[in-house]
């Protein structure tokens, strides 16, 4: 199980520590270029500097160095470095290089007029860098060009430590990467602090959800909750809501069942006592066989239509799809329903649109859902009046079954709403022993299984009308 703080705090310090990281080496990349650059430019200069020292006189080629101005060129210690060159031997050296025996700078050959720079160690051990040209000397203000028939070419050598500047970088450097860890742990409790604050909401809102029992009606909402909360409460308390009208509907229908049951068990404890009080009873003992199946036959179709709700409310309702002749199918269910409507072929008139009558569906589903229908508005109907049932198909080739009649009582709409309820009846069925209330339910739940689409309409003409569409394909 993985915690979205933690994912959320690791990410953030990693996009965090990137873009510090290419900022960072960016800075340092710069700072080093730069430095170099610097470090270069004042070589070159240098080197200039000195190369203009030199000049053709008419009694031969002068140095004009002074001591003293430049001491780095003339102490031991943290010192810097020249040599001059004619041709193969030596025209002037910095005292620097007094002070180590036999030591020479390095030259490198260039062409005359350029100059290179090299990496270098120093005589003292150190390691710097170092310039390299090739120049003529300038000829003196006192001397006549046309004098002077040939100048010959000298070369120059300059070094200078940078161990100084590699340690100013250095510290640059180990400055960069400290920044670098403290601004990733600094903003890694930033957005600790900020996550947790954030989340406070959501941690209470878990703190009232562990809160509930079974008397709750709902989560109230904090002054503290953020947007993303809010939603997750307001479907917490719908889900509270459902469990509320779920939990009042059991207790309603276990209410219901155990009215349905009463009444058949009070009538055979009352036949069962007649008939011991009084077992010489004619009028008793004559029909006590058959009044005792009849009660109990009630019975078990009360229990089989409670079985069959529960089965067809459950996963465990299998569904096998086939091609079905459908109006073989109405006239099975037409014959089943004969003997509870004797007058049924007289007032149901069929009507098919089909070009064919196979339809792919469930024939058992479709067989329960017909049958139920059908003996509804047989029942509901005013005494003797006409049913009309028909079956159409649609343009996007789902077919649809009609079934209206015109109610013998007129449907409010709370009847409506609750018509499709587990045991609820209407005032005409509330006396009558064989309606229990089961059979619209037990449709309601085999259409959803199958995916049909089941709808009721009513008019003020009291014509009510179920639909049941079925998707093909």
């Amino acid at each position: 199980m993985y915690s979205i703080k933690d994912r959320l705090v690791n990410a953030l310090t990693v996009i965090i520590g990137i873009i510090l990281l290419v900022v960072f080496l960016s800075l340092d990349f710069i700072l080093d270029a730069w430095v170099d650059q610097q470090f270069d430019d004042a070589l070159v200069e240098k080197s200039n500097y000195f190369k203009s020292l030199v000049e053709v006189e008419s009694d031969g080629i002068e140095f004009e160095y002074h001591k003293g101005f430049m001491p780095q060129f003339e102490r031991k210690e943290e010192a810097q470095y020249f040599q001059i060159w004619v041709g193969e031997s030596t025209f002037a050296k910095s005292q620097s290089l007094t002070y180590f025996d036999d030591v020479d700078l390095d030259y490198q050959d260039v062409p005359t007029h350029e100059s290179r720079i090299f990496d270098i160690k120093l005589p003292d051990g150190s390691v710097g860098k170092a310039i390299s040209a090739r120049f003529q000397p300038q000829l003196s203000s006192d001397v006549d060009p046309t004098d002077v028939t040939y100048i010959e070419t000298m070369y120059l050598t300059l070094a200078i430590s940078n161990q100084r500047v590699s340690n100013i970088l250095l510290m640059a450097d180990l400055s960069l990467i400290f920044v670098f860890i403290t601004a990733i742990f600094g903003i890694r409790m930033v957005v600790i602090k900020v996550v947790d604050r954030e989340l406070d909401s959501l941690y209470l809102l878990n703190k009232e959800i562990s809160e509930l029992d079974e008397n709750a009606q709902g989560i109230q909402s904090n002054p503290k909750e953020s947007k993303e909360i809010s939603p997750i409460r307001k479907e917490l308390n719908r889900y509270i809501e459902l469990n509320i009208q779920n939990v009042a509907n059991e207790k309603r229908l276990s209410s219901d069942i155990a009215h349905e049951l009463k009444t058949p068990i009070a009538e055979l404890i009352s036949l069962s006592e007649m008939n011991i009080r009084f077992p010489d009873d004619v009028r008793i003992s004559a029909t006590y066989q058959e009044d005792v199946l009849s009660i109990s036959n009630n019975m078990k179709t009360i229990v089989n239509q409670l079985m069959a709700l529960s089965q067809s409310a459950s996963g465990n309702y299998g569904i096998e799809k086939k091609e079905v002749d459908v109006r073989l199918l109405t006239e099975e269910v037409c014959a089943e329903l004969q003997f509870k409507h004797p007058t049924m072929g007289e007032r149901v008139a069929f009507s098919s649109s089909l070009a064919s009558p196979m339809i792919h569906v469930d024939r058992f589903s479709l067989e329960t859902v017909i049958k139920n229908l059908l003996d509804n508005a047989l029942f509901y109907s005013v005494e003797e009046s006409a049913v009309s049932a028909s079956i159409e198909k649609e343009g996007d080739g789902s077919v649809v079954i009609k079934i209206k009649n015109t109610s013998s009582n007129p449907l409010t709409h709370d009847d409506l709403n609750n018509i499709f309820k587990p045991l609820y009846q209407v005032n005409k069925s509330r006396t009558h022993t064989d309606r229990h209330g089961l059979g619209l339910a037990i449709v309601k739940n085999i259409a959803q299984l199958n995916g049909y689409d089941l709808s009721v309409d009513y008019q003020e003409s009291r014509e009510v009308t179920f639909t049941v569409v079925i998707p093909q394909g």
